[in-house]
């Protein structure tokens, strides 16, 4: 019942925008509270919510064009220091360096956690192992471990090959400052243009361990998302170094919000609006139940629907 309501919102908003004759959009600064136009700048890992988010909320507000930029986390962050853009999705908050460089400017960034992504493994559909455990894919990371047999004696898929996005991605920022344990990275592991290209090698490569954000593929609304998943395999992660299935578990919401499974991020917006524009409005839609509702569907945690309290004392850090 929940689902049919919401689509019937969804389709009303989408016919008020053919019903409305809408007025001239203009470019730079000149955005309103409720129209204008403006960019954003937004991790490329959430492609899929950022599209669905701005479909409907163009529609709730049909004097209003949002175009979303989609580059790797640094360069989304460098564009709203830059003060090209107002609006930055990323999963992370600012350095002090970079509040420094923004305060030298007389501008601030306000932060707020809309939700969160799980870090997803990823392995060729034809693997028959997909369960593993925290320490050992440290060990993976880190080089002590570099063939599959060592995890799974019987494997015969040879020399793991971890494949990650582009250096300056927030998921290769993750996995070095979260996950990886050692001062050195394993000689295997590849850093490549994007998300969607380590799908595209995982399908193509049996012995491939890649790294994801979930978003890309946890939509099952979405065709193109639906396709990514249907590609490769998931693994079941373990904090344990004695794994079961049933101390193991996957990237979904349900399990990151009791955190039972281990690798999970914030997602956050950063804004430096200073005349609380459209920027600010998007900001707002994003945290209230509709916006939160996409989220949902798009396979992440909304942040309204977090429980445990180390997620809790992320989430609060934007009110402080």
């Amino acid at each position: 019942m929940k689902n049919i309501l919401f689509i019937g919102i969804v389709a009303g908003l989408i016919f008020a925008v053919s019903s409305c004759k809408k007025r001239e959009i203009k470019d730079g600064w000149t955005d309103t509270v409720d129209s204008g136009l403006i960019r954003i700048a937004c991790d490329e890992n959430f492609r899929h919510l950022v599209d669905a988010e701005i479909m409907v909320f163009e529609a709730n507000y049909p004097f209003a064009s949002v175009i979303p930029v989609y580059v790797n986390e640094a360069e989304a962050i460098r564009l709203l220091i830059a003060d090209s853009v107002r609006f930055a999705l990323v999963t992370r908050s600012l350095s002090a360096r970079e509040n420094q460089t923004l305060q030298e400017k007389n501008r601030i960034a306000r932060k707020s956690i809309i939700g969160f992504d799980g870090v997803t493994f990823i392995t060729h559909p034809g693997n028959p192992d997909s369960i593993i455990s925290v320490p050992v894919l440290q060990k993976v990371l880190n080089g002590k471990i570099t063939d599959w047999s060592q995890i799974y004696p019987n494997s015969p898929l040879g020399k793991i090959q971890v494949l990650l996005e582009n250096k300056e991605s927030g998921t290769l920022r993750y996995v070095s400052d979260s996950i990886h344990v050692g001062d050195t990275f394993s000689p295997s592991l590849y850093a490549l243009n994007n998300s969607l290209e380590v799908v595209e090698k995982v399908t193509k490569m049996p012995n491939a361990l890649g790294i994801i954000g979930f978003n890309l593929i946890g939509d099952e609304t979405n065709s193109d998302a639906k396709k990514l998943r249907a590609q490769v395999r998931l693994m079941r992660i373990s904090k344990e170094e004695k794994i079961i299935v049933e101390n193991s578990f996957y990237p979904y919401a349900g399990d990151l919000r009791h955190e039972d499974y281990p690798f999970w991020r914030p997602v956050y917006v950063l804004l430096t609006d200073p005349r609380s524009g459209l920027s600010s409005t998007l900001s707002i839609f994003l945290a209230q139940q509709v916006g939160q509702k996409i989220i949902q569907k798009c396979g992440l945690l909304p942040a309204t629907d977090s429980q445990n309290m180390s997620v809790r004392i992320i989430s609060d850090e934007h009110s402080k």
